[in-house]
């Protein structure tokens, strides 16, 4: 039986919260309603769009990627860095998180779904693969961080690949905004990425 204690409350309550705002402001709002209400924090913008969006990537079933458009409207370039900060941020919280607690703690922060969906990356992850599969699974980073933390892999060579994996995509995506073309096309930018780590993941089977 689970003691109850008031850290615990605390805990939970504040998790609940931050979960339910998660699932509000982005299927409530659109993008650039979103936009403008974080610009309205003024110097605390990038401050708060940094913190919800790193939230969005540690309660990993939330989607933010209304947020994540709502970025490039607010910031332009700079959203390229930011969007950095936040893969190097998460990548770091839920690898520990994973390593340090195991299946327990993230069944309460990605739920059962979640757990089987990041236990699945994880047995696809070796020493041949890991390269691979840390550079092309950086757009659902969320869920593959966590299946890292549960594997062997050092946590130095992991932070080593993980900032490698960012520099593709950062450079494709600089190229884009430098043509002033569409948000759409950062999209379609993390398509190649997603199909090299499905087949991949396919093949591992």
């Amino acid at each position: 039986m689970i003691k109850i204690t008031f850290k615990r409350v605390i805990f939970t309550t504040i998790s609940v919260l931050l979960i339910l705002l998660l699932i509000y402001f982005p299927s409530r709002y659109s993008s650039q309603e979103i936009s403008d209400a974080i610009s309205k924090a003024g110097v605390l913008a990038p401050i708060l769009y940094l913190s919800i969006q790193i939230l969005g990537q540690i309660f990993a079933p939330l989607s933010t990627s209304a947020l994540f458009v709502a970025g490039f409207i607010m910031f332009g370039k700079t959203a390229i860095l930011y969007a950095i900060i936040t893969w190097f941020v998460s990548s770091i919280t839920n690898f520990l998180i994973a390593r340090r607690y195991g299946r327990r703690i993230l069944k309460r922060l990605v739920g059962e779904e979640g757990v089987e969906r990041i236990e699945r990356i994880a047995d696809k992850i070796d020493n041949r693969s890991f390269f691979i599969l840390r550079i092309s699974t950086f757009y659902v980073n969320d869920f593959a961080a966590y299946a890292f933390g549960l594997t062997k892999i050092s946590f130095k060579r992991y932070m080593l690949a993980t900032i490698v994996s960012m520099v593709p995509w950062a450079l494709i995506v600089t190229l884009i905004l430098e043509n002033g073309d569409t948000i759409i096309k950062i999209f379609l930018s993390m398509i190649p990425f997603a199909l090299l780590s499905y087949l991949y993941l396919k093949k591992k089977k």
